[in-house]
């Protein structure tokens, strides 16, 4: 599984890609590697992850979109592809999505930023789904330059056609990534 990670960090490298970030974080739930940019500037940004949820479903999610600075907040809304394994009848689906990442910072704490993270995918915008949906919301922490520290909530959620929604990931989280 590592060796994935590792192969798909150095396919983007040698696209030209320079990562912000590299990071895993896991609950119960689910375990997730990803790359992407710096979350707390403004301007261009751009994610690659993996998830590996429950019950064998599997996301890549890439999104590209463009913060900017309202106040001391940062607000990213963005547009991207997935590919999904979800367990509904073991086959794979995709689609676009679209979603939004608010960031405030917490005045008392430095370097610490609330935020709160949404992307859906409606039924026209998938192949062989009726939604896709994910929420997130917890704590950022960059005790030093060089590491960044999330937790908080995640959510999952997917449909097939008529059926009701199915929750790959719905719990706590904890995460660490490397910057650079």
């Amino acid at each position: 599984m590592k060796s994935q990670y590792f192969a798909m960090g150095l396919l983007l490298a040698s696209a030209g890609v320079t990562a912000q970030e590299i990071g895993v974080k896991g609950g119960n739930d689910f375990f997730a590697a990803a790359i992407n940019s710096q979350k707390t500037a403004p301007g261009l940004q751009y994610g690659v992850e993996y998830v590996n949820a429950k019950h064998q479903s599997e996301l890549l999610d890439a999104n590209l979109g463009y913060g900017v600075a309202v106040g001391a907040m940062r607000i990213v809304p963005r547009v991207g592809l997935f590919w999904a394994e979800l367990n509904h009848d073991k086959t794979s689906s995709y689609g676009v999505n679209a979603g939004i990442r608010a960031m405030a910072p917490l005045p008392q704490a430095r370097h610490t930023w609330l935020y709160l993270d949404f992307s859906m995918a409606p039924n026209f915008s998938t192949y062989k789904l009726d939604h896709l949906h994910q929420f997130e919301a917890g704590v950022y922490y960059q005790p030093a330059h060089w590491l960044t520290l999330s937790s908080g909530y995640r959510y999952l959620g997917s449909g097939l056609h008529e059926y009701k929604t199915h929750r790959a990931i719905d719990g706590l989280f904890i995460g660490a990534a490397w910057r650079f």
